[in-house]
């Protein structure tokens, strides 16, 4: 069971399929960490994650104001639809920054530890929020309840760059976070 698990990890990660959520922006409703977090939240953009037609995740980014920028307030939101482990999540987060960033062997292995750190395992139904503020880092929460935080600037930028990063595996998906594309 362990392997096939694996193997559908390794495959989901490595397979290029991905599927886009078609909702109006309107038809959204604000998360209760994204309502507590923000002032004013406005959705920037969705997407859905499909691999071999299997719904992984829907991911919304939201940000204090209208339009996006790393110089504000701003969060990615994920409602899985698949279980994944605390290791494994760690594991695909370093994989997914090393695919845009070099990290030395140091950095990588603080990086996981950070990232262990914060993650829970996650079940099908689950929602996690990756908080970014300039300056002061990531605030992750696991189903509305914080888990921990990334202080570590260049870690924090790192990370969200798995999303935000039109050069990661799923740039489609990125460029509908960004609003690049229409929803």
């Amino acid at each position: 069971m362990k392997f096939m698990i694996k193997f559908f990890l390794v495959a989901l990660f490595y397979w290029p399929c991905t599927s886009f959520a078609e909702q109006s922006k309107s038809s959204i409703e604000i998360p209760t960490t994204i309502q507590k977090s923000f002032d004013q939240p406005f959705l920037v953009g969705s997407a859905t994650l499909k691999f071999l037609g299997m719904k992984v995740y829907d991911i919304f980014l939201w940000s204090e104001g209208a339009g996006f920028s790393y110089n504000k307030k701003f969060a990615i939101h994920i409602k899985y639809n698949m279980n994944f482990s605390r290791e494994d999540l760690a594991q695909r987060s370093i994989v997914e920054i090393e695919k845009l960033h070099e990290l030395s062997k140091e950095e990588k292995e603080i990086y996981l530890k950070n990232l262990k750190e914060i993650f829970h395992p996650i079940k099908k139904g689950d929602e996690k929020t990756a908080i970014f503020v300039p300056s002061k880092g990531v605030t992750m929460f696991h189903n509305s309840e914080i888990t921990g935080k990334i202080y570590d600037q260049k870690l924090s930028r790192l990370f969200v760059d798995i999303w935000l990063d039109e050069r990661g595996s799923y740039p489609a998906v990125t460029r509908k976070l960004l609003g690049k594309e229409a929803l």
